[in-house]
C-alpha cells in the first residue's frame, strides 16, 4: 500500500483514503489519537504532494523560455510568375 500512496499515480487515491478515514476510521483505529493521527499523516502527505505538482508545473513553464522569444511573422501574398507544367 504504501508504494500506491507514494506513487506519482495516487492523485485520486489519497482524497478518498483521506474520507474513508475520517468516515469509518473511527471504528477501524481503536484509539482515537491513532484515529486522528492517521488523518493528519494522510492530510501532510496529500498537501507534500499538491505542493510538489504545483512545483513541477510552475517549473515546466518558468524553463521553456519561449515567452521571451516572440518571432512576429509578416504574412505576404506570393505570386508565381511561371505556372507548372
Amino acid at each position: 500500500m504504501p508504494q500506491i500512496i507514494f506513487s506519482g499515480q495516487s492523485g485520486c487515491l489519497l482524497p478518498l483514503l483521506i474520507i474513508f478515514n475520517l468516515l469509518f476510521g473511527r471504528a477501524i483505529f481503536n484509539s482515537t489519537y491513532l484515529w486522528l493521527g492517521v488523518e493528519a499523516v494522510l492530510i501532510l502527505i496529500f498537501i507534500i504532494k499538491i505542493h510538489i505538482f504545483s512545483k513541477k508545473f510552475t517549473r515546466q513553464f518558468r524553463q521553456d523560455g519561449s515567452h521571451g522569444k516572440v518571432v512576429d511573422v509578416e504574412g505576404k501574398v506570393v505570386e508565381e510568375n511561371k505556372k507548372l507544367e
